[in-house]
Formats: structure tokens, sequence, C-alpha cells
């Protein structure tokens, strides 16, 4: 039996199972959806198996497509390094990225898995904080390109929009609002401008409420919401199938619509910031 794996269809196959999906897949591989499509199928009918199967929407690898996976982690390895060494980037040194959590975490980790491939000689560091910590270390020097939050329309002169979206109330399908009772409040940190926005809306509504939990990540919040804990303010891309807007609440407190912003220090030269920013706002900007 002479079975050979083409390197192309491994990378495809790896950057699907990271993305969870065929779209972004293409995306991030600068390829067509049909063409990542026929890829998987020849691997598949190559090796005879089933490599993904559907989970809540997503491609999901099965028992063999992991196993698959690990040997595909280690073939790509060995196959950018060599060309790496043969064929180097000519770009070095480090870049300081922030990032906001409310932004898709799967889609910014696949857009730098992709700029390594390709630059293996920049060292990227990320960090995940809020908004207005990434603004401040910004601000101090310690990050070289932040992607955050702010109101639309509230955006400083050196921010790019990347894309705006909605903010919703959000409950599980099964909560009701019982106006003789305090309104259990799920949200973030207490600097957090989404939970002070809550806080300020439900005020101006005379609608009592406690804080139930305060959460720094998007999956505590969704898991929180989705067991029926309380209700929170969760953006439109973060928002989980297990959790809907109430829109009673929709009608009696709209909410703004927020911009997701990128800023880079444009006193700090470094060729591999501009880079990666030409690959980040060309990749979000065909997503969305």
């Amino acid at each position: 039996m002479n079975k050979r794996l083409s390197v192309d269809s491994l990378r495809v196959f790896r950057t699907v199972v990271q993305t969870g999906n065929m779209s972004k897949a293409a995306l991030l591989l600068n390829l067509s959806q049909s063409a990542v499509s026929w890829k998987l199928r020849r691997l598949e009918d190559h090796l005879q198996c089933q490599l993904f199967t559907r989970i809540d929407g997503k491609s999901v690898p099965t028992e063999k497509g992991s196993v698959l996976l690990r040997h595909a982690e280690n073939i790509l390895t060995e196959h950018d390094n060599a060309v790496a060494y043969f064929s180097p980037s000519a770009l070095r040194g480090k870049l300081r990225i922030g990032v906001t959590e409310h932004i898709s975490m799967t889609e910014i980790c696949g857009v730098i898995s992709t700029f390594t491939h390709h630059h293996p000689e920049v060292d990227i560091q990320l960090v995940v904080e809020q908004s207005h910590l990434l603004r401040q270390h910004f601000s101090e020097g310690s990050l070289e390109i932040i992607l955050h939050q702010d109101f639309t329309g509230t955006a400083s002169p050196e921010d790019q929009v990347l894309w705006s979206e909605k903010l919703y109330w959000c409950a599980t399908p099964a909560w009701r609002y019982e106006s003789d009772k305090c309104l259990k409040l799920i949200t973030w940190g207490p600097d957090c401008y989404y939970r002070s926005l809550a806080e300020e809306k439900l005020r101006q509504s005379k609608i009592p409420f406690t804080v139930m939990l305060e959460c720094p990540s998007v999956a505590g919040m969704l898991a929180a919401i989705t067991t029926g804990l309380g209700v929170g303010i969760i953006n439109q891309y973060s928002i989980d199938k297990a959790v809907c807007n109430v829109s009673g609440f929709e009608m009696m407190m709209p909410l703004p619509s927020v911009d997701c912003l990128l800023r880079v220090n444009e006193y700090r030269f470094n060729p591999a910031s501009e880079a990666f920013c030409q690959m980040l706002t060309r990749v979000m900007h065909k997503q969305r």
C-alpha cells in the first residue's frame, strides 16, 4: 500500500480543525471554500475514513481525524522549519499584540498562526485583556498593536474601525423577567464599560438588580447565562446558540452599537507590525 499525504491537504485539514469552519479556513489560507472542501474530500478518500463530524454547527475531528491531527502537526512543523531555513522571511523581531476577548479569539489565533507560518522569525506575544486595560498598556508602550472595542462614534483619531456590531441583552430561552423580583445581572469586571452600560440602563428603567456574577471571560459569561443564572449584555459576534436576546429589554432599554478598533504604534518602526496588520484587516474584513 503506497499512501502519500499532501502537505497542502494537511495544512487545510489542520486549519479547519483550528477554526471549526471551512469558510474561515479558506480565508486564512487564501483559498476558495470549494477548494478547501475538495482537498478535504480527497484526503478522506485517500485515507478511506471520515475525518470530520458536525457538532453545534462546527466541524470537529472524528477519532481518526484526531489521530491524523497529531501527525499533521509534526509533519507541518518539520516541513515549515525546512522551508524557513532555505527561504527565510526578512522579517525579524518581536511583536506585542493586545486583544479584547470580545473579538473572536479563534479568528485572531488563526491569523497569528498563518502569520508565524510565513514569518517564523517574528516572535509574537499575545495579551488578552479588557479594552480599557489594553488602551492603558498601549499608552505605556508595552503593546504595539491593540484590537479593542468602544461605543460607535467614540473612536480616537489613531484608531482604525474594522467593523461595527450590536449589543444584546441575553438570557436563556426559558428565562422570564419577573418585575416583583430583583434582577440578577451577569457581567464583566467592575471597570468594564459593558457593565457600566447595563447598570445605567437598569437604573434609568427603575429595575432593581444585583450582580450575580462577575466574570472576565466570554465563555464564563455564556456559561452563566446558559444555565439560567441571570441576564447579561453580549456583543453580536460572541452570542452562542444556547442564549437568546431578551426582546422586551431590547425595546425598553435599547443598547448602542460598538466599534471593533485597531490601534497601531506608528512612532515605533516595525515592518512586522505593518505586515501583520495588513493580513489581519484583509481576513477580518472578508469574514464580515
